[in-house]
């Protein structure tokens, strides 16, 4: 098995049955766009085959690490484990004498975020008034005590057929 820095692979002279490579690269490598809100304090770490196919390269793999992700609601970390993910991408018509993974690593890792993630089910997040997290309790800010939801006017409303 070769190591290898980051997602950037020699593809002149590869034998018919391939090459196996690994190795561990920093997330901030990936260049992901939302970097406030996702971060990775492991390296992410992959194991891959790369193999010679007719007009192109096919790469197969596993890629393996744990994101921290802000809660949507409360904005604390939340652990989404990237256990064994695996990708497998067939490049056509490769150019050149080195082939730079990033992009399509990158896809794959962003495909298996949740659209939406909380801390907890039922997470009440953060008051829009003072900013405290209301996981650890309610505030002393008195917003909620002193406005009326704007939705109140809909507690009264008999949806009861007749």
């Amino acid at each position: 098995m070769i190591s290898c820095p980051d997602f950037q692979f020699q593809i002149q002279d590869l034998p018919d049955q391939g090459i196996d490579v690994s190795g561990k690269v920093a997330f901030a490598s990936l260049e992901v766009a939302d970097s406030e809100r996702i971060r990775c304090p492991k390296p992410l770490s992959f194991q891959l085959h790369i193999a010679p196919v007719q007009e192109g390269v096919l790469v197969m793999g596993q890629l393996t690490s744990e994101l921290l992700v802000a809660c949507d609601r409360c904005l604390a970390a939340v652990p989404v484990p990237i256990a064994e993910l695996s990708v497998c991408h067939h490049l056509e018509n490769v150019e050149g004498v080195v082939v730079d993974l990033t992009k399509e690593l990158r896809e794959d890792i962003l495909l298996v975020f949740p659209h939406t993630c909380l801390c907890q089910d039922g997470c009440p997040g953060l008051c829009p008034d003072c900013g405290k997290n209301l996981n650890d309790g309610p505030c002393s800010c008195g917003a909620s005590d002193d406005q009326e939801s704007p939705w109140a006017a809909l507690d009264g409303l008999d949806l009861t057929e007749q």
